[in-house]
């Protein structure tokens, strides 16, 4: 029964800082621009935070930050704060 609280306890923290579930558990996304996403992602055995910009239009990567990775609770932390500085120039 525990697993299963710590399952929705991510999607929930995930939720709060405005990231969509993609696949509960394992990938949180959110969409920063017409040409940039957010994801998060747990992959071999830890949890990975990076942002992608593409070409308008198209599939083509034009850019790749790593956010950062470790536990889910610093990645989400890192994506918090990433989140809060892009908000700042957005509001511009």
């Amino acid at each position: 029964m525990q697993a299963i609280k710590e399952e929705y306890n991510l999607d929930e923290q995930a939720k709060r800082i405005d990231l969509i579930v993609g696949v509960s558990n394992e990938i949180y996304f959110r969409s920063i621009s017409h040409i940039s996403d957010v994801y998060v992602e747990f992959i071999k055995g830890q949890w990975v935070a990076w942002r992608e910009s593409f070409i308008p239009n198209t599939n083509h990567r034009t850019s790749y930050k790593l956010i950062a990775q470790g536990s889910f609770e610093l990645v989400i932390a890192r994506v918090k704060n990433y989140l809060k500085y892009i908000r700042k120039f957005q509001s511009y």
